[in-house]
């Protein structure tokens, strides 16, 4: 599998940084962190991203309206979009997916529940 490029959201540097080293040891992704939506839609403009993983709720932007953003305006539609928020209700769960994520985990996160998670969504995209 040649390098993807993943871009981490999440206005917690300790999910973040938990997010990075689950991912790294797979040594197959290029990882980038930022604190919140606003930040990922600049990125999201100057570099190419293969997978968005994010939180929902951020300030500036949440993540909601990032994937509305990535759905509608992006140059990338189809990018793979993965929530990974502490809001476990099915409601939120329906609201993430309705405008467009592809997966919606729920905090804390199984290691390799996610890694096989990103690997499926990549190897679809």
């Amino acid at each position: 599998m040649s390098h993807k490029n993943l871009l981490v959201v999440d206005d917690s540097a300790t999910t973040r940084m938990l997010i990075c080293l689950t991912l790294k040891k797979e040594g197959v992704y290029n990882i980038t962190e930022v604190a919140n939506g606003q930040e990922a839609v600049d990125k999201l403009g100057a570099e190419s991203v293969d997978c968005v993983l994010t939180d929902i709720n951020m300030p500036q932007m949440n993540g909601l309206d990032l994937i509305s953003y990535i759905r509608s305006s992006h140059s990338e539609p189809k990018v793979p979009i993965i929530i990974i928020t502490t809001q476990g209700e099915e409601a939120s769960r329906d609201e993430g997916l309705s405008k467009g994520a592809d997966a919606y985990l729920t905090k804390p996160i199984s290691g390799p529940k996610l890694v096989t998670l990103v690997k499926e969504l990549l190897q679809d995209a």
